[in-house]
């Protein structure tokens, strides 16, 4: 399937070949068939009905220029006997629409993936959508109905870590955390039971309301509080380990508008959000969760900026990218280096074209699938933010592909307006959908 997109198949360079490959859980790849193009069918061979894996379809030119790719989300061959599966796919390297698009354009989201399979909308800043929430299911390529309705509106969300179902290479939890300034719920998407939940003492709800959730590779997830861009300063983190069960952690300074990543083997990053003019503050800290609960100062110079986006590129190294100065003026794109132990100061990569807030940043990019990020070092990142907002005009969203030497814009196919961006579970590592503020869900292919 090929979406909106009519020219998938048919703009220079024309595609001449297709593969199919399965990918089993370990990465390893099988090819199952090849065709010239055009053709109207491929004979997969005999599939083992108990083993589960990714169907990817690529294409190539003449020159074999890998120029098309999609793949599914992980099935059990067995289930999909007999059963329609849609393959979304795309030119690399460009925006391309989802099928199906919901009519739903809330700028600002909040967003996130349940059971890596649907897209789940809901928050915002438009008044007369934030209550409501938006899925889309990303194994049938299409919108849930009917709508759900959530307990509360939340301005942070976060999903239990889903576990293995044998039924269709699915999961089985679909537990979403929703959290704003009067409150915390647990959900349940499959029932649409809610439950209230009680947080630890240490810290209130408000305290983290309105931060970004980020990821380990172990299913735990951190909603810092300090990333969020309104409201006051915080150190407050909420942890959710892979079982789900909340605790909390503290920054070693208060921030407002910081930057956090998941670092293997180092733990959660936050850099930024210093308050302006505290000689005593430092840009980046550490929370190494398996051996602290608090963060450990690193001896970067105070950074004041707000609404940048961070983003891992290896075991040490963290690239910041957009976010504003106090006066104004944009950050810039800028990497640290975590062995760094005194007097340690960013190293500036090239300027993005415009300011933009509430950045994010995923390792990887354009031409790089293999530079993603998932074994050694990204030497590129995608960069997604939005202009800010004034009161004559929307905050525009803009994408970037980032390296130390140049940038370059990627476009849309349509305008967003204070979109969010995702990591995509229909794409190589460091693809990413663009979700909010146009009535589109648009995939950026690798």
């Amino acid at each position: 399937m090929t979406g909106l997109e009519t020219d998938t198949f048919t703009q220079a360079p024309v595609p001449t070949k297709l593969e199919v490959t399965s990918i089993d859980s370990s990465g390893n790849q099988t090819e199952l068939a090849t065709a010239p193009l055009p053709a109207s069918t491929m004979d997969l061979g005999s599939l083992d009905p108990n083993s589960a894996g990714i169907i990817q379809v690529t294409g190539f030119d003449d020159a074999g220029t890998r120029i098309l790719a999609g793949q599914s989300l992980p099935v059990l061959f067995g289930w999909i006997d007999g059963v329609t599966l849609p393959v979304f796919i795309q030119r690399t390297g460009e925006f391309a629409r989802l099928p199906d698009p919901p009519s739903d354009s809330r700028p600002s989201p909040v967003a996130g993936v349940l059971n890596g399979r649907y897209i789940v909308v809901t928050g915002g800043a438009d008044p007369a959508l934030a209550s409501t929430t938006m899925i889309y299911d990303l194994m049938e390529l299409e919108p849930v109905s009917p709508a759900v309705t959530l307990p509360l509106t939340p301005t942070s969300m976060a999903f239990v870590a889903p576990v293995a179902d044998d039924s269709d290479g699915g999961s089985t939890d679909s537990i979403g955390w929703l959290i704003n300034a009067a409150g915390v719920y647990q959900y349940d998407f499959s029932t649409g039971t809610p439950t209230s939940v009680i947080l630890p003492t240490g810290y209130l709800p408000a305290d983290i309301a309105g931060g970004a959730t980020v990821s380990a590779p172990d299913g735990s997830q951190y909603i810092v509080g300090a990333t969020r861009t309104t409201g006051a300063p915080t150190a407050a983190v909420l942890a959710i380990d892979s079982r789900g069960n909340p605790s909390w952690l503290t920054l070693a300074q208060t921030r407002l508008g910081a930057a956090a990543t998941w670092v293997a083997s180092v733990g959660l990053v936050v850099t930024g959000g210093n308050q302006t003019g505290d000689p005593t503050a430092h840009g980046a800290e550490v929370i190494t969760v398996a051996s602290a609960s608090t963060g450990a100062p690193y001896p970067y110079p105070p950074d004041p900026s707000v609404g940048s986006g961070a983003v891992a590129l290896d075991g040490s190294h963290v690239l910041i990218a957009g976010g504003v100065l106090p006066d104004g003026s944009s950050a810039g794109v800028r990497k640290i280096d975590l062995s760094c132990m005194t007097q340690c100061a960013p190293v500036a990569w090239q300027p993005l074209g415009a300011s933009i807030t509430g950045a994010q940043a995923f390792a990887g990019g354009v031409g790089s699938a293999s530079d993603a990020g998932s074994a050694g070092s990204a030497t590129s990142a995608v960069v997604v933010g939005s202009e800010p907002p004034t009161s004559t005009t929307p905050g525009l969203t803009h994408v970037y592909q980032v390296t130390s030497s140049a940038t370059t814009e990627i476009p849309t196919k349509v305008a967003h307006t204070n979109a969010g961006a995702l990591s995509s579970p229909i794409g190589v590592v460091g693809s990413v959908l663009l979700v909010g503020g146009a009535p589109a869900i648009e995939s950026l292919g690798l």
